[in-house]
């Protein structure tokens, strides 16, 4: 995912993505900057109008189900393009909202430090997620980071009202260590949860039942994974199983989904497409190659997301998931940042 800013040109602060620290526009190209032009896109308006279309088809389908957004900090900064009116349908329509590295900018691995974030940028970050907070909302913390600064993110984000935890960008493991206020309780709401699980790739897990026998054994009270593992989606059978913590409590389980970004491993994907992407394919993420930036206002779109059986929330709610997380949901800067130049 990309990097929130307070203000498009403004300085950058940390909200990494699971699909990608920096996921900046590069090399924009007048290809993405004429075709905002022409449509007369606002990129904030037009993500936040998506997530509220996604919100009200599947919640007439049931009611309960749950959206968690993963970069929408950006969003609740109300500016000359993104009115208040815009904050908050973005507050009503998510149910929770999820950011990275809200206080240490970067990630450890390979030798890499991630360094605290600075004094301005703590106190804008603080005033944007507090707006959800003010309306009854969750806001999840996860950090990239190891040792003695995963107790420090907790700790700082439990005093602002936040589940905050520290983890492995990777996202491919169940930590070595208990969930942070383990509970038996029945989880069924997200204000009710106090720790979290994410993990997205499941390649350390060599057969299907070892993937869901290792995570059936935890007792986080919100998991996160993947709709598919493999090339086959979760059936009910097996939502229902990861929907139970191994101490027999009930928590709940949603399944990752990107809104701003297209893959080429997605079942989705058309293999013509490598080499003649269709008109609502922008460029390529560098950070992670295979995925694209989708102009996700376009219709074509739109009927990859939702509105028939094949299309990737349908199935998310078919196989039982709770909800959805919606991914990339800073796509937006991508395409600001391309109107600007």
């Amino acid at each position: 995912m990309g990097k929130v800013k307070k203000g498009i040109a403004a300085f950058l602060v940390g909200a990494a993505g699971l699909f990608g620290l920096n996921q900046l526009p590069h090399a924009c190209g007048s290809n993405v900057n004429e075709a905002a032009r022409q449509t007369r896109i606002v990129p904030e308006t037009a993500m936040i109008d998506l997530t509220a279309q996604l919100g009200d088809y599947a919640r007439a389908k049931q009611p309960s189900f749950l959206l968690v957004g993963n970069g929408p900090t950006g969003l609740l900064e109300a500016t000359e393009d993104n009115s208040e009116e815009n904050v908050a349908r973005l507050i009503r329509a998510l149910d929770g909202f999820f950011m990275e590295s809200r206080f240490y900018d970067g990630y450890e691995e390979d030798g890499e430090k991630a360094e605290r974030n600075d004094a301005e940028t703590d106190e804008f970050l603080a005033a944007m997620l507090r707006k959800p907070l003010l309306a009854g909302k969750q806001v999840f913390i996860l950090d990239y980071v190891k040792g003695k600064k995963i107790r420090h993110v907790q700790e700082w984000g439990a005093a602002e009202g936040y589940i905050a935890d520290g983890g492995d960008r990777l996202l491919d493991v169940i930590p070595d260590r208990r969930p942070m206020n383990e509970n038996a309780n029945n989880v069924t709401q997200l204000r009710q949860v106090k720790n979290f699980l994410v993990l997205l790739n499941p390649e350390h897990y060599k057969t299907r039942e070892s993937y869901i026998k290792a995570l059936s054994e935890t007792n986080y009270d919100l998991l996160i994974v993947d709709l598919y593992y493999d090339d086959q989606p979760l059936s009910k059978e097996e939502t229902a199983r990861l929907k139970r913590k191994a101490n027999g409590g009930e928590r709940l389980l949603l399944s990752y989904m990107s809104v701003g970004e297209a893959a080429d491993y997605r079942t989705y994907w058309q293999p013509s497409w490598t080499n003649d992407r269709p008109h609502w394919l922008a460029e390529p993420n560098p950070e992670w190659p295979g995925s694209y930036k989708a102009r996700y206002w376009s219709q074509e779109w739109h009927d990859l997301l939702y509105g028939s059986p094949d299309a990737y929330l349908d199935q998310i709610m078919a196989a039982g998931f709770d909800g959805a997380f919606l991914d990339v949901m800073d796509a937006w800067q991508y395409f600001k940042e391309s109107l600007i130049r």
